[in-house]
């Protein structure tokens, strides 16, 4: 089916609308009440009531929700799957992770299915999370910043541990708790957002698929600028990092899939098959810690490390000059390409590269002091080797001591 045409387009912060279709997203509407089906065991117990838009992604939509079965005020994220999905996939890793462990992955609260006009869709329920990039630009701080690299690398740990690959680790799916938020009424809550800014979803011509189509589409909220005016215990706080989505995770235990690792965190290993032979190779743990390097890069520094990256020989070539060295395994096509066989990828010029990233970052960010920022590159560098095998563990790299000197 094709993307319909609509009277009014709505910005780009919203679900692209070509998407509702059978098998894609399941049409919301602000109010609806979501639970179990009622001939289910359970069906008619759990109640959650929508009340405003999370976000979106290629696997589903998220929503804010209030739970409407709990004695006590609670709120929580409904992420509702494209009914095209296997959530069988995404509760088998949950089921595996331990609850009682300290962890810093988002943990699953519920979940159950739901039949709409484009399919039967799987619901999971979270904690409502904030965004970890805003706080951390509205709270730096050294030790902050130190911890909440900390946490992320322990959540790495905690899923490697148990022999889970997260294959998608970036800034956008890392977040923070939000242990205050149920202390909030949802009339303050939803007084401070105001009126959503809805976009009518109108079809030029007649849809054949009506019932598909949501009413409209609404932007998301973030609740860290919520909590920062009404909660002194927010501001005031240490973050707390979990990881989110793992939607795309795999175990070291079944059989592989392609990776969907964005392009700006993809290990080279992975980019060099997409570039190459058009083929999505399976994330590794390897790749994981390549991905955590680049989160980790921005995370203090506030930029990409692999500024407009793209699926092309130019993100090779960078990727290359950055670890000094290209993969043996790349020799054949290296040399092919004139662009890329000129550069220049010795060892010397890596170390150049990344002392011009230190000297930059030393003038222009005041979160870290110089003798740290040069620490944080040196383990960096240990993460950021060409040949997965040679890069530290999660394991090996809580235990470098720019991160071991920070308290749990």
């Amino acid at each position: 089916m094709n993307r319909p045409s609509l009277y009014w387009e709505a910005d780009d912060d919203v679900e692209d609308i070509g998407r509702y279709v059978p098998g894609g997203y399941h049409p919301v509407k602000l109010g609806d009440l979501l639970a179990p089906p009622p001939g289910s065991s359970d069906g008619g117990v759990r109640r959650y009531r929508v009340l405003h838009k999370l976000g979106r992604g290629a696997f589903g939509t998220v929503w804010f929700a209030e739970s409407l079965h709990e004695s006590s005020q609670r709120y929580v994220a409904l992420k509702i799957c494209v009914a095209d999905a296997n959530p069988q996939q995404e509760l088998g890793i949950h089921s595996r992770l331990p609850h009682e462990e300290a962890r810093h992955i988002m943990e699953l609260l519920d979940s159950f299915t739901l039949q709409g006009p484009n399919g039967v869709h799987s619901v999971f329920v979270y904690n409502v999370l904030g965004s970890l990039n805003e706080a951390i630009r509205s709270s730096p701080g050294t030790m902050q910043v130190k911890l909440v690299c900390q946490q992320l690398v322990k959540g790495v740990a905690f899923l490697h541990r148990y022999g889970v690959v997260h294959g998608d680790i970036h800034l956008g799916n890392v977040g923070i708790a939000l242990p205050t938020l149920n202390d909030h009424s949802s009339r303050d809550i939803m007084e401070y957002f105001g009126n959503p800014e809805c976009t009518v979803v109108l079809p030029t011509t007649v849809s054949q698929h009506p019932d598909g189509l949501p009413p409209y589409l609404v932007p998301p909220v973030s609740f860290n600028s919520f909590l920062s005016r009404n909660d002194l215990s927010f501001r005031e706080g240490l973050l707390k990092v979990e990881i989110m989505d793992l939607g795309n995770a795999t175990t070291v235990d079944c059989a592989p899939r392609p990776s969907c690792t964005p392009a700006a965190v993809c290990a080279p290993e992975i980019m060099f098959e997409r570039v190459v032979r058009s083929v999505d190779a399976p994330a590794t743990k390897a790749s994981d810690i390549w991905s955590l390097a680049c989160t980790m890069y921005e995370l203090v520094f506030g930029s990409r490390l692999f500024h407009f990256a793209a699926q092309n020989d130019a993100l090779l070539g960078k990727m290359s000059k950055l670890c000094g060295e290209i993969s043996p395994s790349w020799q054949t096509y290296w040399i092919s390409k004139e662009r890329l066989r000129d550069l220049d990828t010795s060892p010397e010029t890596a170390s150049a590269e990344w002392a011009y990233l230190l000297d930059h970052h030393s003038r222009t960010n005041s979160v870290l002091p110089s003798t740290d920022m040069a620490e944080l590159i040196s383990l960096l560098r240990l993460m950021l080797k060409m040949d997965p095998a040679a890069r530290l563990s999660a394991e090996d790299v809580l235990e470098h001591p720019w991160l071991n000197s920070v308290g749990s």
